[in-house]
C-alpha cells in the first residue's frame, strides 16, 4: 500500500502543474494510439477546442523514465519473442450506453522483419503474417483476405500500414524496432505511481499524459522488464472508453520457424484489396 505523502519533489509539482494547466485550457484530453484494430480511433470531437498550453518539453520523472528505458533496452535486445494477450476494449451504443468487448490474441516477433498476429475477439477474428516483403491479413470470419507489398523491416512495415491504410497491428508499439520512440515520442507528462500487481507478477506501475490520452504500463520486477499490462484511456471520445491488455507467456528462447510467418490461407479464401486512405484521411492521422 502506498504511504500518504507530506511533502512532494519538484517533478511531482511540475507534474500536478502541467495536468492543471491541460484540464484548464481544455476540458478533455485526446491523442491516437491504436493498440489493437477494435480500439477506439480517438479523435477531436467537433466540439471540443485544441488544448492550449502544450509544453515545450515532456515533464516526466526520473524513475519512470529510467524503467521505461530499462523495459525498451531489453526488449530491443531480444531477437524474437512471443508473448499472449487478454484484452478489453470499450464501446458505446447509440443510447450512450458503454460496453466492453473482450479479445485475444497470440504475437510473434522476430527481427528484423518478422510478425504473425493471431486475433480472436467478441466482433470477429483476423490473422496477420508480415514475412519481409509482403503483408497478409485474413478475416477468417468473413473468409477474405488482403495481400500487399511491404519494406523489409518491422517499422517500415508498421509506419506504412498505419500512415497509407489506417490499420495498426495489434500492440505493435511493443514490436517496432524502436520501442522507445513509438511509446514516448507524443508523451508531455509521466510518473512511477510505485509497485503494482499484476496476476500475481510484481510490477512498476507508471502512468502518462499525452495530448489526447492518458496510459499506464505495469512493467515487470526483476531481471526480465516485461510489459505486463497497458491501459489507455481515450478521454475525448465519449463515455471516456478505454483500451486493457493483460500481456503473458513472454518466450524470448523458442525458435520461430520461417512458416509461421508465411500466409496459410484457406483454399476457399476470397482475395479483396487493401483499401487505401484518402488524402484528407492522412492529414488526420
Amino acid at each position: 500500500m502506498l504511504k500518504e505523502r507530506t511533502s512532494y519533489p519538484n517533478f511531482i509539482l511540475s507534474f500536478i502543474a502541467l495536468l492543471v494547466c491541460l484540464l484548464v485550457s481544455h476540458n478533455s484530453i485526446i491523442f491516437s494510439l491504436s493498440e489493437a484494430e477494435e480500439t477506439p480511433v480517438a479523435k477531436p470531437s467537433p466540439e471540443k477546442k485544441s488544448p492550449g498550453n502544450i509544453p515545450s518539453s515532456p515533464v516526466i520523472e526520473p524513475k519512470a523514465n529510467s524503467l521505461m528505458n530499462k523495459m525498451v533496452n531489453f526488449l530491443n535486445m531480444a531477437k524474437q519473442f512471443s508473448f499472449h494477450a487478454e484484452v478489453m476494449f470499450d464501446d458505446h451504443l447509440p443510447s450512450g450506453q458503454k460496453i466492453q468487448f473482450a479479445a485475444a490474441e497470440d504475437v510473434s516477433v522476430r527481427k528484423p522483419d518478422r510478425i504473425h498476429v493471431d486475433y480472436q475477439s467478441d466482433l470477429g477474428s483476423k490473422k496477420f503474417w508480415y514475412n519481409g516483403k509482403s503483408i497478409t491479413l485474413l478475416s477468417p470470419t468473413h473468409n477474405n483476405y488482403s495481400t500487399i507489398d511491404a519494406p523489409p523491416n518491422i517499422k517500415s512495415a508498421i509506419d506504412l500500414l498505419m500512415k497509407d491504410y489506417g490499420f495498426t497491428v495489434p500492440l505493435g508499439d511493443f514490436l517496432s524496432s524502436d520501442p522507445h520512440n513509438a511509446l514516448m515520442k507524443n508523451v508531455l507528462a509521466g510518473i512511477s505511481v510505485g509497485p503494482g500487481d499484476v496476476n500475481g507478477v510484481d510490477c512498476q506501475h507508471l502512468a502518462f499524459v499525452e495530448k489526447y490520452i492518458d496510459w499506464q504500463i505495469w512493467i515487470e520486477d526483476g531481471n526480465e522488464p516485461i510489459p505486463r499490462k497497458v491501459v489507455i484511456t481515450y478521454k475525448t471520445m465519449p463515455n471516456s472508453p478505454q483500451y486493457i491488455a493483460m500481456l503473458s507467456n513472454w518466450n524470448f528462447k523458442k525458435s520461430l520457424p520461417d512458416s509461421l510467418f508465411s500466409a496459410d490461407l484457406p483454399k476457399d479464401a476470397k482475395h479483396i484489396d487493401f483499401m487505401k486512405l484518402k488524402s484528407s484521411q492522412k492529414k488526420l492521422n
